[in-house]
């Protein structure tokens, strides 16, 4: 059977292999021709850093359970990609993409890649990203990183890649993988999800464990799905998404899990009350415009009541820096280097680097090769933490969540009776953000002339359920 990985999404190929279409090998094989044809060789795409040079093994090791009656779940022998910053013990580099790291190995799997591999995923290779999640210069391009060069768009190279899981979404566009595990702190998983055609989930903060994953900041960080439908994207969050002790932030992960028996991802037609921010739509182009006004008239046709959000709060803090409560950095640069030097004493196995200095030191030594862009948000973060600025830390959390809790997303929610907010393409991304409060992307269109369009919808903070829910009822109407 000619296996077609570009549209296979889990829920088809768990299918297939129950009925002996095809294997987990055959599968596999089929996302590492494509990589070996397509990353380095033909458009040279350049999403993949490396490949799991056990990912066949463990792809016949599953077969084989299969074989004997063992299926451990919806993920048994689905080929996945892995953003570079996230642990994968000795088999495959952890480096952020970076140089000072390029021949990192963690101690020990993350505790989302334990899950997955618990759950029977197949890990074909390490994403390329935007070095560094994007926080050590302000000129880096978008997909870039000194380990791997820049990412190139699946659809078009001259396309835009999105934010630092670019890797991640140009390799399950191109089939190099089923799906993928991003990460997020502010956009990383909804930009690149949007400019690849993908659904991309940014999870609340606390339903999946940020143990082993390359930090910048404890209050923003999270991994999610990033995948072909909302419905492949909750199977990974099932899995993803609980309690551990090494991440305190999830310590009521399970209940929030143990409400998903509550969503179905069926085919029922429920009616939602859907906010609409026009605020943003001057942002787009008008081919984008037009798309996204005519996917909001489909959905209105089919019984949805779309709701005019005339002012939304947030929105003037998000795009003018002279704006009273512009949502900065602030945040970030404080709780990046602490954040950091936890991952480079208790994850890395060499130990190499320790300290945030030590990297700093030893791009300055090897600028040519590991910092062509520079590394100024390195310099700003070591400086925010020797000034102790744990004033100025305090206010800007508050700020954040006034602005983007208090005034925005829960105000604005409640007051309308609203099921969720839809921001066009992925403006806004910024507020769910900083809330903690789930984000998804819904593409709407791919054009090979002007790029992918998509919404993106937010929801109730630990409601991730329901959104996506929610998405695969309106995703059926633009498909």
């Amino acid at each position: 059977m000619k296996i077609n990985v570009v549209k296979l999404t889990i829920k088809k190929a768990a299918s297939l292999m129950e009925q002996h279409a095809f294997s987990s090998y055959d599968l596999t094989k089929e996302c590492l021709n494509r990589i070996e044809a397509m990353n380095q060789k033909g458009p040279a795409l350049q999403a993949v850093l490396e490949v799991n040079p056990g990912a066949l093994d463990a792809a016949r090791r599953l077969d084989q359970e299969r074989a004997e009656g063992t299926v451990r779940s919806l993920l048994h022998g689905i080929p996945l990609l892995l953003k570079d910053n996230i642990a994968t013990g000795e088999d495959m580099h952890t480096s952020a993409g970076s140089f000072a790291l390029r021949d990192s190995f963690a101690s020990r799997d993350a505790s989302l890649v334990r899950r997955l591999r618990e759950a029977g995923a197949v890990f074909v290779g390490k994403a390329n990203m935007t070095e560094w999640a994007n926080f050590i210069s302000y000129t880096m391009p978008d997909g870039f990183s000194a380990r791997g060069g820049r990412v190139k768009n699946y659809f078009h190279p001259d396309f835009p890649v999105g934010g630092s899981s670019s890797g991640c979404a140009v390799g399950v566009a191109a089939g190099f993988a089923l799906a993928a595990v991003g990460t997020e702190t502010s956009g990383s998983i909804v930009k690149p999800s949007v400019h690849s055609s993908l659904v991309g989930l940014k999870p609340s903060i606390g339903l999946v464990s940020r143990s082993g994953i390359i930090p910048i900041s404890t209050t923003q960080d999270t991994a999610g799905p990033m995948a072909k439908t909302a419905e492949d994207a909750a199977i990974l969050l099932d899995i993803m998404a609980g309690c551990d002790s090494e991440d305190l932030a999830t310590v009521s992960a399970d209940v929030w899990k143990r409400q998903r028996a509550a969503h179905s991802y069926d085919c029922r037609r429920e009616h939602y009350r859907i906010g609409v921010l026009r605020q943003f739509f001057a942002h787009l182009t008008p081919s984008h415009k037009s798309l996204i006004e005519k996917a909001l008239q489909r959905m209105e046709d089919n019984g949805h009541q779309i709701i005019e959000v005339g002012n939304f709060a947030p929105y003037e803090n998000i795009f003018d820096e002279n704006a009273p409560d512009y949502l900065g950095e602030e945040v970030l640069l404080y709780e990046f280097k602490a954040a950091l030097e936890g991952y480079l004493q208790n994850w890395t196995k060499e130990r190499t680097f320790v300290t945030l200095k030590q990297l700093i030191q030893y791009n300055e030594n090897h600028r040519d090769q590991a910092i062509p862009y520079g590394q100024e948000v390195f310099y700003r973060a070591e400086a925010a933490a020797e000034r102790g600025y744990d004033s100025i830390f305090q206010k800007a959390k508050a700020r954040d969540y006034r602005v983007c809790v208090t005034c925005g997303l829960e105000k604005t929610l409640q007051e309308n009776k609203l099921d969720l907010l839809v921001f066009p393409h992925f403006y806004g991304c910024t507020v769910p953000a900083r809330a903690g409060w789930p984000a998804l992307t819904l593409p709407v269109w791919i054009d090979f002339q002007q790029g992918a369009t998509a919404l993106t919808l937010v929801g109730n903070q630990y409601d991730d359920w329901r959104l996506l829910q929610m998405a695969s009822v309106l995703e059926r109407l633009l498909n």
